[in-house]
Parts: structure tokens; C-alpha cells; sequence
């Protein structure tokens, strides 16, 4: 590391340290005013307020939710986007904490607050370091990311022009990896979101006369039986999948038998081809069982969002700001992705970028809880390592 990436790696760390304490005030805010998805108009103007006092071009969306901030260093040079969601999830809190959702049903579970305030801090400091920067960032703080559908819609929003993007980073809290630590891995990182409903028909009938009708609730059972031998038996055991039924529904009374039931469930998958294999499967297996008990089904399947796949040179780029800036210790690898979806991949078809993990796990039970739990409490130490990170990460990117 030379002498100038040195001064500046310290700055960073300096200017995180000045304002950690308001940022955690901007945390814990963001936490007790969640908002759904598509719903967050006040989010989206606390966020615009936080930044009006920098050099940042600011654009609120047409839709009321979301916010486009620019910032033009002082050279020529590419554009980074840096990616925040910052909508919260239909979760009733149970975290006990004095900052806890003021909304009921609301919550941020997923750390999506933690998200909004890391890239509000970084946008601070980066437009302190305006002068140090060559190119330009530009800040995307998107909504409806719970939904799968916020990235599309900030892409319509013209997100990716003016300036076009080169590249595009984003992080996400873990709490299987400690606080003070980020998480990093080449290639797919998560997986393709892929929704599935198969309707099963029979003919209904009268329960007492079950050889007069063609009942599809044992096929259903058929059905679903059947579609769990897919990731085991269809599969190369190299590839990874996963095919969950999340509901079943059929019938109306106890003595009447139904005449169609509603299966419906999730396909994770890292690879697009592996996730087209398992859909003919599921028709094979769906229409054919169905058949052989004298009845029918009918696959409906949704692609979802693709999965996240990092480009190789960012991930080794942030790790050496990382190293430079909190170093080598706080630098963790994953050995393997997640099956959770992101929509941040929707960006991915479009310029290369990567997603890494913020850790936010300490020795609290409540911190080692899953994502998307109503009792988890991030710590807020990972806050500040966000912030150093992406912004260590921006500066030698702009200015490799």
C-alpha cells in the first residue's frame, strides 16, 4: 500500500469515527419507522433531508419511494453504483428494544435498516473525499426489495444512465458471520427466487362414495411426494436446489371430496439451467402421477429473480481495501453461497458487480437468530464496518 492510499484509508477511518454516533441515531430511527414495500415515502424523505447538506445531485423517484444520489469527484473516471434497499418486512417485532418498530405488523428483520444507514454514512464521507476521487458515484437507495420487484423499478427509473453504470456493489447483513467482520465470495453468492403453483383436478364426489369420484387430494400427496426426489434423484449431487412446498389447499367440508387442490412452493437454484431442468421435471411428474390416478394437473412456474454471481475482480479489489483499511482479520470467505433470493441480481444482467456480507453476529443469542426473525437484534458495530468498507471500496475502485 503506498503512502497516498494510506492517508486516505485513515481518513475514511476518521471521518467514520466523527459521525458513528449520528448514524446510529439514523439506524435506530430507520428501525422504529419501518415501511413496506412500495411504502416508503417517509423513508425516501429522510433519506433525501439526511443529504441535502452535501454536494450530492439528489432525485426522489416518480413513485414517491427511492432515492438517486450523484456525486462527481474531482477527475475523469468510471461510475460505481452503490446499492441500498429500505423496506422492511410484515413481521410483528419481538426484540424488546426501546428503538422497536412503532408500527404494528412492521419490522426490519432483515437489516435493511442497517442497509439505508450504512450507505448514508458512506455517502457522507465519500463527499468529503470528493476532492481525492476520480469518476463518479452514484448512490441507489431502493425500495421493494422484499418484493423482487424494487430493482426493476429503479431501472426504470434510469438508474443505469446518465452516467451509465460500469459497476454496481451492494451489501447484506449476515448474523452468522461476527460484527466488526465483512464476508466475501467469488462466483454465486445466492440464488435464483423461482415461485411454482400446480393445480390437481379430480371429479368431487361424496366422501362415503370415494370409488365414484376421482379424489385429488391423495394425488396431491402423490404429487408432492414424488416432487421431493427431484434434488436427490434427478439432480447431479454436485448441483445445489432446493424445491420447498410452502402451501397446500383443497376441499370444503369433511364429507365432500374436493375437486381440485392448490399446491404452491419455492425453487432455489444457483444456475439458470438447473432451474430449467427442475421445471420439466415437476410437469413430467405432475401431469403424469396426476394421470396415472385418473385425474390431471396443470404447472403454472414464475421465474423470480435470477441468482447473484460475483465478478471475480471486485470481490478481489474489496478485499484489499478491506485488508488496507480494517485488515486481514476482518476479512471472512465463504465456503459456500446462500439459497436466499436477492433482486440485486436483476442488476447483475446488466453491469458486473458483487454483494458481500456484512457481519452482525456477538455472543447474544438474540444476534445469532436468522434473517427475517422477528427477535433478531443486529449489533451495531457492523454499522461503522459497512460504512469503511464501501467506502474504502469506492475510493480505490474510482481510483485504480
Amino acid at each position: 500500500m503506498n503512502s497516498n492510499n494510506l492517508t486516505i484509508e485513515k481518513e475514511i477511518n476518521k471521518l467514520t469515527a466523527e459521525i458513528e454516533e449520528k448514524i446510529i441515531e439514523i439506524r435506530r430511527h430507520l428501525h422504529e419507522n419501518p415501511e413496506l414495500s412500495f411504502q416508503e415515502f417517509r423513508t425516501t424523505d429522510y433519506i433525501y433531508s439526511t443529504l441535502l447538506d452535501t454536494n450530492i445531485e439528489l432525485k426522489k423517484c416518480s413513485g414517491g419511494t427511492g432515492v438517486i444520489g450523484i456525486l462527481k469527484g474531482n477527475g475523469e473516471g468510471p461510475t460505481l453504483g452503490i446499492r441500498a434497499d429500505i423496506d422492511a418486512l410484515p413481521i410483528v417485532e419481538e426484540t424488546g428494544l426501546e428503538y422497536a418498530s412503532s408500527k404494528p405488523g412492521v419490522m426490519h428483520a432483515c437489516g435493511h435498516d442497517i442497509h439505508t444507514s450504512v450507505l448514508l454514512g458512506a455517502a457522507i464521507v465519500l463527499d468529503k473525499l470528493r476532492d481525492s476521487i476520480n469518476g463518479t458515484i452514484k448512490f441507489i437507495f431502493q425500495p421493494a426489495e422484499e418484493t423482487m420487484q424494487g430493482a426493476k423499478y429503479m431501472m426504470e427509473e434510469g438508474v443505469l444512465s446518465e452516467p451509465n453504470l460500469d459497476n454496481i456493489i451492494c451489501l447484506h447483513t449476515w448474523p452468522f458471520t461476527d460484527a466488526g467482520k465483512i464476508a466475501i465470495r467469488h462466483g454465486a453468492i445466492m440464488a435464483s427466487t423461482n415461485r411454482f403453483e400446480i393445480e390437481v383436478f379430480g371429479t368431487g364426489g361424496h366422501a362415503a362414495h370415494p370409488h365414484k369420484s376421482v379424489d385429488p387430494i391423495p394425488v396431491a400427496a402423490q404429487i408432492i411426494s414424488s416432487l421431493q426426489q427431484i434434488v436427490s434423484r434427478t439432480l447431479p449431487p454436485l448441483e445445489s436446489a432446493v424445491v420447498t412446498i410452502g402451501q397446500i389447499h383443497g376441499g370444503t367440508a369433511d364429507n365432500i371430496i374436493a375437486n381440485k387442490v392448490m399446491i404452491s412452493g419455492t425453487v432455489r437454484t444457483l444456475k439458470t439451467e438447473v432451474s430449467d431442468k427442475i421445471k420439466q421435471s415437476m410437469k413430467e411428474i405432475s401431469e403424469n402421477v396426476a394421470k396415472a390416478f385418473n385425474g390431471s394437473a396443470v404447472l403454472k412456474y414464475f421465474p423470480g429473480s435470477p441468482p447473484v454471481v460475483n465478478d471475480k475482480k471486485m470481490v478481489d479489489l474489496l478485499a484489499e481495501a478491506v485488508s488496507e483499511s480494517l485488515g486481514k482479520e476482518s476479512l471472512e470467505y465463504l465456503p459456500e453461497p446462500s439459497l436466499g433470493g436477492e433482486d440485486f441480481s436483476f442488476y447483475l444482467q446488466h453491469v458486473n458487480g458483487i454483494l458481500f456480507r456484512l457481519g452482525t453476529r456477538n455472543e447474544t443469542e438474540a444476534s445469532q437468530k436468522g434473517l427475517h426473525n422477528p427477535g433478531i437484534i443486529f449489533d451495531e458495530k457492523a454499522i461503522s464496518t459497512g460504512i469503511i468498507s464501501m467506502s474504502s471500496f469506492a475510493v480505490k475502485y474510482l481510483n485504480q
